[in-house]
């Protein structure tokens, strides 16, 4: 597991890194850790990380300016915010954040949020297609929606479009049940990369925009509302 801590502070950087490193021999978890002081600096860094703490007010480019490139980036990791602005949090949704942290950081609800962000992981498996002859691993948190094609299922991910050649049925039965749902008989999305919901049209966070069936409107309201509930902090 590769984690970002960006934040200006050092003392801060010093007390989450202990804190991280604390957590990763308790639970045998491998975590490389990298620092950074402000948001440029992340935004430079090569390294593909899973976890970024972000800090919000910081010299420069703020925390959130910082998330919102990420995702133009199709940077798919995890942001942990964490800031002595809680009047943010509602800004910050756009960039579909996993947890929000008020400083002083509270240990026990740190050691929760990493507890369930590596609960979710162990449920997103990677699928495997066969396409052109060639065997591709696909990440299943990377993949936006899938869209039928006949007999064959399109896979979008954050940045490649794969064709499967089973239905778009057997691909979804593959997919982790929790936050992938079918809104249309030829369409299913992962609820994670949703970025607004007005009415029966989804945009998501690469700006395509779906449409949900007349028949499937009531359903999905329920289930997008509990997942938001059970997988965001909602104000």
């Amino acid at each position: 597991m590769r984690v970002a801590i960006c934040d200006d502070e050092p003392a801060f950087r010093d007390e989450l890194r202990a804190l991280l490193r604390q957590y990763a021999a308790d639970t045998r978890i491998s975590m490389d850790i990298y620092e950074y002081p402000d948001g440029s600096s992340l935004l430079q860094a090569r390294e593909v990380f899973d976890i970024v703490f972000m800090d919000y007010k910081m010299p420069g480019m703020n925390g959130l300016q910082t998330a919102h490139t990420l995702r133009r980036h199709n940077c798919i990791c995890s942001i942990f915010f964490i800031t002595s602005y809680p009047q943010f949090m509602i800004d910050s949704f756009d960039v579909s954040p996993f947890r929000f942290f008020i400083k002083p950081i509270d240990h026990d609800k740190l050691l929760s949020a990493l507890d369930a962000y590596v609960k979710l992981q162990k449920q997103l498996n990677p699928i495997i297609i066969i396409q052109d002859g060639e065997q591709k691993t696909i990440r299943s948190e990377t993949i936006l929606y899938l869209e039928g094609d006949g007999k064959r299922c399109l896979i979008r991910t954050s940045n490649e479009l794969f064709r499967s050649s089973k239905t778009l049925a057997k691909v979804l039965e593959a997919l982790p049940g929790h936050c992938f749902y079918r809104i249309h008989k030829s369409y299913a999305v992962n609820l994670y990369f949703i970025q607004a919901v007005s009415g029966r049209h989804i945009t998501l966070i690469n700006g395509e925009k779906a449409v949900i069936s007349r028949t499937h409107v009531s359903e999905f309201r329920n289930v997008y509302r509990n997942f938001v509930k059970n997988y965001y902090i909602t104000l």
